[in-house]
């Protein structure tokens, strides 16, 4: 009799551990709860998306407090080819189109032209 009480207040405690361990994981899971065992704060900064240009560089867009920021991210630099980026398209789930997915390069080379060709201008 008594072996049969030990054994059902073991499976009661691993019950109530199990259930704890259940609860801890679902308020993970929904963004209530760190690792670490607190709240999570309101985050300023996110990586929204990266893509690979080559096998050391990768072009990223950073958000931080709202505002979008193009980076080219390499080995031993960081460049800043764009900030205060207009949000996604309207339409995120939609096919991609067949435009140049790199009209923002064209845009940031036709912005540096004048003052590369000013600067040509002043060297010679």
């Amino acid at each position: 009799m008594i072996a049969a009480e030990i054994i059902r207040v073991i499976f009661a405690l691993m019950a109530v551990i199990g259930l704890i361990g259940l609860g801890a994981l679902a308020l993970r899971k929904a963004g209530l709860l760190t690792a670490s065992g607190g709240f999570v704060r309101k985050r300023r900064l996110a990586l929204v998306e990266t893509l690979a240009l080559d096998a050391r560089r990768r072009l990223a867009i950073i958000k931080c407090d709202g505002a979008e920021h193009l980076v080219i991210l390499g080995p031993n630099s960081e460049t800043l080819i764009a900030e205060n980026l207009e949000g996604a398209p309207e339409s995120a789930g939609a096919a991609p189109t067949a435009e140049n997915p790199f009209h923002i390069f064209e845009r940031f080379a036709a912005q540096r032209r004048p003052a590369q060709d000013a600067d040509n201008r002043n060297a010679a």
